[in-house]
C-alpha cells in the first residue's frame, strides 16, 4: 500500500469519493437484488417464467448500453460517459413505486438492470456503469496496486449489499424502492467530483488490444451464460422449492453475500500464489460441483450450505481477472474493453436467464444446474488455450506505463 499512500491528495479524495458513490449503490443493489423476485412473485403473483424473461431482458439492456458505453468512454469522453450510466438506476427505483402495474416493473427491471447476474458481491443492479468505474479506478492507482484496490473495492461492495439486503425484512415496498432512488441518485451526484484522468482515444483500439479485448469477451460469453442458468433464480429456488418467506430468506441472503464479500480478500493472495487463470480453474471449478450438489440433494440444510459458499467460490477471482484484463491494456483502451466484456458476459446471460426461467417451470429444476457446471468447465478450458497457465506479460510491463502522480 506503500504507492497508494505516495498518491497526491486529489487522488486520494477521488478514490473516497469514487468508493461512496460505488457502496450507495452496492448498499441499494443489496435490497433490490431480493426484494424484486418477491415483489414478482409473491405481491403480483407472477411466475418463475415471467420473472425469467424479465431478468433476461434486463440482462440484454444492459448489455447494450455497456458495449455502447464503454466504446463511448474510450473513444469520445470517459466522464461524461460514467455520469450518463449512473442515471437509469435512480429512474427505475422511482418507477418500481407503481409496482402495482406489472408493465411498469418489466420496464423499471429493463432500465435499473434487475438481472441479478452477479452475486451481491459483485453489485449487480445498474451494472452497466461497472465497466466505466473501473476503468477510471485502474486509472488512480498503480499498476502493481491494482489487484489489490480491486479486491478492496469488491469486498465494499459485497458487505454494504449483504447488509442492505437485510432492509427488505423490515420495511414494506414502497419504502425499499424509495430508499433505492434516493441513495442511488446521491451516488449520481458524489460521482461528479470523482477526478477522471483524460485518457480517451480518438478512433478504435489497436490491433494488439483488439485480439486481447476478443478473448476476454469470448470467455465472458461463457461466463454470462454460466451465471445466467442459475444465479437469478438461487432465491427463487428457495422460494418455490422450500417457500421460505423473505423475511427468513433475507439474513441468508446477507450470510450468503458477507461469504462472498470476504473471499474476495483473498484474491491479492490467489494471485500472488497462483496468478489469475489458476485462480478462476480451482476456484470456479469448485463451484461447478457445488452446482450440481445444489441440484440434486434436496435437503435444507445442504441447500443453505452451498448457497452461502457457491457466490464465494465465483467470484473470489473476480479482482486477480479484473486486473489481469486491464494490465494486458493500455489505459485508453480499458474502458472499451470492460464494456464489450460485460456486454458479452450480460447478453450471453440474457438467453440463459431465459431459458432457465423456461427449464424451471417446464422441464426440471437440474437442468440449468448441469449446464452451468458444463458452461464453467468449458469457459475454464478457454481461459488456459487463451492466456496459458502461467501469468502473461502485461502491458504496462511492455509499456513501461504508470499512472502519473501529480
Amino acid at each position: 500500500m506503500a504507492e497508494v499512500e505516495r498518491l497526491p491528495p486529489h487522488r486520494v479524495r477521488s478514490l473516497v469519493l469514487l468508493s461512496l458513490s460505488r457502496g450507495l449503490r452496492s448498499f441499494t443493489a443489496g435490497f433490490l437484488n431480493l426484494a424484486f423476485p418477491y415483489l414478482v412473485l409473491e405481491d403480483l403473483h407472477q411466475g418463475v417464467f415471467l420473472l425469467g424473461l424479465f431478468f433476461a431482458g434486463a440482462a440484454l439492456t444492459t448489455a447494450g448500453l455497456a458495449w455502447g458505453l464503454g466504446r463511448l468512454g474510450t473513444r469520445v469522453a470517459l466522464r461524461e460517459t460514467y455520469l450518463i450510466a449512473l442515471i437509469p438506476l435512480p429512474i427505475a427505483s422511482f418507477l418500481l413505486l407503481d409496482s402495482t402495474n406489472i408493465w411498469v416493473v418489466g420496464i423499471a427491471c429493463l432500465l435499473g438492470g434487475f438481472s441479478a447476474t452477479g452475486s451481491l458481491a459483485g453489485g449487480g443492479v445498474g451494472g452497466v456503469a461497472q465497466p466505466l468505474q473501473t476503468s477510471i479506478l485502474s486509472a488512480l492507482v498503480p499498476p502493481q496496486e491494482r489487484t489489490h484496490m480491486f479486491s478492496l473495492f469488491a469486498f465494499m461492495n459485497g458487505l454494504l449489499a449483504a447488509v442492505g439486503a437485510l432492509v427488505v425484512a423490515f420495511l414494506p415496498f414502497s419504502t425499499i424502492f424509495l430508499l433505492g432512488a434516493g441513495l442511488s441518485l446521491v451516488a449520481l451526484l458524489v460521482s461528479v467530483f470523482v477526478e477522471v484522468v483524460p485518457r480517451a482515444r480518438k478512433g478504435r483500439p489497436a490491433e494488439t488490444s483488439r485480439k486481447v479485448i476478443w478473448k476476454f469477451s469470448a470467455t465472458g460469453i461463457l461466463n454470462g451464460f454460466s451465471q445466467g442458468l442459475i444465479t437469478p433464480f438461487l432465491i427463487p429456488f428457495f422460494v418455490v422449492v422450500y417457500a421460505i418467506p423473505r423475511t427468513e430468506m433475507a439474513p441468508f441472503t446477507t450470510a450468503s453475500g458477507l461469504a462472498a464479500t470476504f473471499a474476495l480478500l483473498l484474491a491479492p493472495l490467489l494471485d500472488r500464489r497462483w496468478g489469475f487463470v489458476p485462480s478462476i480453474t480451482y476456484t470456479r471449478g469448485a463451484a461447478a460441483i457445488l452446482a450440481l450438489l445444489f441440484a440434486f440433494l434436496r435437503y435444507l440444510p445442504i441447500s443453505l450450505a452451498i448457497y452461502l459458499l457457491l457466490p464465494a467460490l465465483r467470484v473470489m477471482a473476480l479482482p486477480t481477472q479484473t486486473s489481469a484484463m486491464v494490465g494486458m491494456l493500455p489505459a485508453a483502451d480499458r474502458a472499451e474493453a470492460t464494456g464489450t466484456n460485460q456486454a458479452a458476459r450480460l447478453g450471453s446471460a440474457s438467453g440463459a436467464t431465459a431459458f432457465s426461467g423456461w427449464a424451471l417451470g417446464n422441464v426440471s429444476l437440474e437442468v440449468p444446474f448441469v449446464g452451468y457446471a458444463l458452461a464453467v468447465l468449458s469457459n475454464i478450458y478457454l481461459y488456459v488455450r487463451f492466456f496459458g497457465w502461467t501469468r502473461p506479460v502485461a502491458a504496462e510491463e511492455k509499456l513501461t506505463e504508470t499512472p502519473p502522480l501529480d
